[in-house]
């Protein structure tokens, strides 16, 4: 995390001359947060490539239009691609980047909570495909991260919110103590002191899971908690339109955080079923999803919609077993539990009816 953007991007530029910088943005990023990196960095119009934002550009299509940008341009692998965005944008920009001309530097400067503490972290890059999310990608790290917390003052709070899912997984998979300052933050009237110091935890807690399993194959998929019926609703969410409910128009979108935190709470109840978790656990973090995000719509008439969804998630390994990262207690998470389609229909039926 910074609190001097100028020096920040200084030091992650580095001797580069400005013909060799380019910038891959959003257009809501473009906007509001593009400005302060122009101040600092002497940057061509023909050198920025802005896209739209929102998970349904989250495409090959993107991807491609990102690379056609880099050879227009003259790109070449003393290049470097600074990715000025949120989430959906570190994704995609990060896979372009490592895969053109064999890979090229590449800076996250992420302009959401989510993007911050979750998605520009870790190096995983990808973009979603044939309607799953994140079916196509590859593990690269970025040169740098420049975490600049300013920025969130320019967001919605429905994307604050967003990010904040990922701040309570992150608790969730901490510590007892963590998931206290995360639920008793008052979400209302931001004291921006103490929540750049939450968000620096949050983004602890991830690099020290990162770095003890880089490509996944153990303690990072606790950082999966909540992703699988997550997921599921987001996917469903992209492709299809929802009865309308009280919660949610029928045409909206579900943001991956909202979906992330639904999904937080299907699986805390997988987890007292399963794993004797608390109860009280449950509870406190249910209470905290009606009271800041709302109630779920329940997308599709059927169940195994979205658990067909849910078996075609890349964290399974094979067809016919659904695998989860579930919690015995907060602080102890325990990966790879499978579940049946009746104790998944349970946890739906549980945050459906809340």
């Amino acid at each position: 995390m910074v609190t001097d953007l100028d020096l920040a991007l200084r030091n992650a530029v580095g001797l580069r001359k400005s013909n060799d910088i380019y910038v891959l943005t959003d257009d809501n990023s473009q906007k509001y947060c593009l400005p302060l990196v122009r101040q600092t960095l002497e940057l061509a119009d023909s050198h920025i490539l802005c896209l739209p934002h929102g998970e349904e550009q989250k495409t090959l299509a993107s991807v491609e239009t990102i690379w056609q940008f880099l050879i227009n341009q003259h790109a070449t692998r003393r290049s470097l691609l600074l990715i000025v965005g949120g989430g959906v944008l570190t994704d995609m920009g990060g896979f372009a980047a490592s895969t053109f001309k064999r890979g090229i530097p590449y800076v996250n400067i992420p302009t959401t909570l989510l993007a911050m503490v979750d998605a520009a972290q870790g190096g995983k890059t990808g973009f979603d495909y044939c309607g799953l999310k994140n079916e196509i990608g590859m593990f690269a790290s970025p040169k740098d991260t420049i975490v600049y917390p300013p920025f969130l003052k320019t967001l919605p709070h429905e994307q604050l919110l967003s990010g904040y899912a990922e701040m309570l997984k992150h608790a969730l998979i901490a510590s007892p103590l963590e998931l206290i300052h995360v639920l008793a933050f008052n979400l209302d009237d931001i004291d921006w002191e103490i929540f750049a110091e939450l968000i620096q935890r949050s983004i602890d807690i991830k690099q020290y899971i990162v770095e003890q399993d880089t490509e996944e194959t153990g303690l990072r998929k606790s950082l999966n908690f909540g992703h699988t019926v997550g997921h599921a609703l987001e996917e469903y969410y992209l492709s299809h339109r929802p009865e309308p409910g009280n919660d949610r128009p029928a045409a909206s979108p579900l943001t991956h955080g909202y979906a992330v935190m639904y999904g937080i709470v299907a699986e805390l109840y997988l987890s007292v079923s399963k794993l004797s978790l608390p109860q009280q656990t449950l509870t406190q973090v249910a209470h905290f999803m009606t009271e800041h995000y709302g109630k779920p719509v329940c997308p599709c008439k059927d169940y195994s919609v979205l658990i067909d969804l849910m078996r075609h998630d890349k964290k399974n390994n094979s067809d016919s077993e659904i695998n989860f990262s579930l919690l015995r207690q907060v602080g102890n998470c325990r990966i790879d539990q499978h579940c049946s389609e009746q104790e998944i229909t349970e946890a739906l039926d549980f945050l459906f009816n809340l």
